[in-house]
């Protein structure tokens, strides 16, 4: 928009219709792209999850190609993928050992899950009658009836919907691996590639992005780890206040979920929450849930968004934004690639001299040198 003044000597704001235009046109492609990034998320997403595995672990494929023949050079990417496996193994391992422990206590407060199961569904159908005018009807008299049939109803629901989401999970990840161990291997030949459709200096350029990309993934998995441990210890120390058995188990839940923003959260509190619930009651649970609550979003509200933007140059709020962005576009896995994708875009507009106000908007810094600064490598 733009002062112009009429005839009569009088100021009236007038609409540039060029620049009106441009930024229709701005709107109309970026509402495309999210549209192309949500249809295309079956194949974006491992690709997107191959790549940061891929430059998380490149510098141990560098380290043990530097140190062996150039005809076993084969052994650093097989040797970064095997650093990825062992750290899914500690991973999984982990949780597995915890789902057995919880499996084998669940026996011994059976009987009370059972009765708070039934006041649970007391409780609902009490709602549903009040709100809805629903007294249940045979529903109703069945859960009183037959509570523990709803329960093992459930139950067995709830068991099936996590096998099909884990059969889902691990067959991603095998994706993903597969595909970020053919990045690693052709990763020199496709330099060459880009060098020679590109020109030496278009190339250094790309590599110079993808450095700061890869290095920036990795501060951030630092950050995570970091935060990860704070977590764990603050649960640890919340649920001794209260007897809560196994405080070193929850702790590392905590810290192993940590990695998995929103909905690991929710599940490194569920566990501990049903504990303190089987061994203090009702009282007892509602405290435990608003101290890991606390936790949570002071954590993942505050102190991780600002730690993360202060370590990463991106602005808290946009951190924030992002996983609500990704995880609308891509689900479950749009949460744990949401910081490093918008990393990824930022660094990549960076480069980009007409986009780089852009990038500027998406950062944490005041003055745009300081940025620049930091989305070029160390």
């Amino acid at each position: 928009m733009a002062q112009r003044e009429d005839t009569d000597g009088n100021r009236r704001w007038s609409i540039d219709r060029i620049t009106l235009g441009l930024w229709l046109v701005g709107l109309l492609a970026a509402l495309a792209v999210l549209w192309g990034l949500g249809a295309a998320s079956p194949v974006l997403i491992p690709l997107a999850g191959a790549f940061f595995v891929a430059v998380a672990v490149a510098p141990v494929g560098r380290w043990v190609r530097d140190r062996v023949p150039p005809r076993l050079a084969l052994l650093g990417p097989l040797a970064a993928m095997l650093t990825v496996l062992l750290v899914l193994a500690v991973f999984a391992g982990g949780l597995w050992f915890i789902g057995q422990r919880v499996a084998g206590e669940v026996p011994r407060h059976a009987e009370e899950l059972q009765r708070l199961w039934g006041q649970a569904n007391g409780w609902i159908d009490g709602l549903r009658e009040q709100f809805l005018g629903d007294s249940g009807g045979d529903s109703g008299g069945g859960s009183g009836s037959d509570g523990g049939g709803g329960g093992a109803e459930a139950l067995s629901g709830l068991v099936a919907a996590v096998l099909t989401a884990a059969r889902e999970a691990v067959s991603t990840m095998v994706i993903v691996l597969f595909l970020a161990l053919l990045m690693l291997v052709e990763a020199p030949v496709w330099r060459e590639k880009i060098v020679k459709t590109l020109g030496p200096e278009r190339c250094a350029t790309t590599v110079t992005a993808v450095t700061a990309i890869a290095q920036q993934f990795r501060r951030f998995l630092l950050v995570s780890t970091t935060l990860g441990l704070i977590t764990g210890a603050l649960y640890i120390g919340w649920l001794s206040l209260f007897g809560i058995d196994f405080l070193f188990l929850w702790g590392f839940l905590a810290f192993l979920l940590n990695y998995i923003p929103v909905i690991g959260s929710v599940g490194a509190a569920t566990l501990p929450v049903l504990m303190a619930l089987a061994q203090g009651g009702s009282s007892t649970a509602l405290m435990v849930a608003g101290g890991l609550l606390v936790i949570e979003q002071v954590m993942g509200n505050f102190i991780g968004p600002r730690l993360e933007g202060k370590q990463l140059a991106i602005s808290p709020l946009v951190i924030v934004s992002s996983l609500l962005l990704w995880s609308w576009l891509w689900g479950a896995a749009g949460t744990v690639l949401a910081v490093p994708m918008t990393v990824l875009i930022a660094i990549a507009l960076s480069h980009i001299d007409a986009l780089r106000p852009f990038a500027f908007v998406l950062s944490d810094k005041s003055d745009r040198r300081r940025f620049e600064a930091r989305t070029r490598p160390e």
